[in-house]
């Protein structure tokens, strides 16, 4: 694999164990065009490797990620693109994040400070999750006129039930990591500083079983608990169309921004 991919996405293997870390430095670890793609091509490279068995996602070490960039005129100034070239990059948080459910390796997403929107989307797609005991999450999407998109709705309606997953889209609250953990959202809380310790202290143990009973029991669970999930997420993509380019939509982000 290699050691850098994009502009902000570092791997850093040892032994069976990958490290993956997107930290642009700017925008709060907003999620750009750029970053998507890069973490797409990580996972890409990470399903055809055999060496490595448990891998732990992390973002900026002081904020997981603000979620989707507002400002990345990549993903919002397409007026002059078809509706075929919108789809696809309407489909790359999707992608993404359907890419990560589907590697064969044990993931773990370490999360220091607040995981915001597509952010939470995209740790949710990792086997389990680790929060710093100062870290929350937050899914402002309908307060900013879009839709809870990348595959989110149905992942978490598995782990948290239908009504939990409405109350933390539609009431846009933001869950403590001791609440994410009593909802079953999360799965253990570190010290400050410690998510990436704590996830990879959960990779080791998992990453004592042999690698091929590893990688069957993950394939077997998923394919037992995702079944369904793609009828929940096939229309990620126009939904998020018809938001962005609504009048409602427009008016919401730029509430949202302060940039009316």
């Amino acid at each position: 694999m290699k050691r850098k991919y994009g502009k902000a996405v570092t791997v850093k293997t040892t032994g069976q164990h990958a490290l993956v870390r997107f930290d642009r430095g700017v925008n709060r670890n907003a999620l750009d065009q750029d970053t998507i793609l890069a973490l797409t091509s990580v996972a890409r490279d990470l399903a055809d490797s055999l060496e490595i068995s448990t891998v732990v996602l992390t973002g900026a070490n002081d904020i997981f990620s603000a979620g989707i960039d507002l400002k990345d005129p990549a993903k919002w100034e397409e007026t002059e693109t078809g509706l075929l070239e919108r789809r696809d990059v309407a489909q790359r948080g999707a992608r993404l994040c359907r890419l990560w459910e589907e590697l064969p390796q044990i993931t773990i997403a370490a999360i220091e400070g607040p995981a915001v929107g597509g952010s939470v989307a995209l740790a949710l797609a990792c086997d389990w999750r680790v929060m710093a005991s100062n870290s929350f999450i937050y899914l402002p999407e309908a307060k900013v006129g879009l839709n809870m998109g990348w595959g989110a709705i149905p992942r978490m309606t598995s782990l948290i039930g239908p009504a939990r997953t409405k109350r933390a889209i539609l009431m846009a609250e933001r869950l403590s990591p001791k609440a994410a953990l009593e909802w079953g959202l999360i799965d253990a809380i570190s010290e400050p500083q410690c998510a990436v310790e704590t996830a990879q202290a959960l990779a080791a143990r998992s990453g004592e079983a042999p690698a091929a009973i590893l990688r069957m029991t993950k394939e077997s669970v998923n394919a037992s608990a995702t079944a369904l999930h793609r009828l929940g997420i096939y229309m990620d993509a126009d939904q998020a169309l018809v938001c962005r380019d609504s009048a409602e939509g427009a008016s919401a982000r730029a509430k949202f921004t302060g940039n009316r």
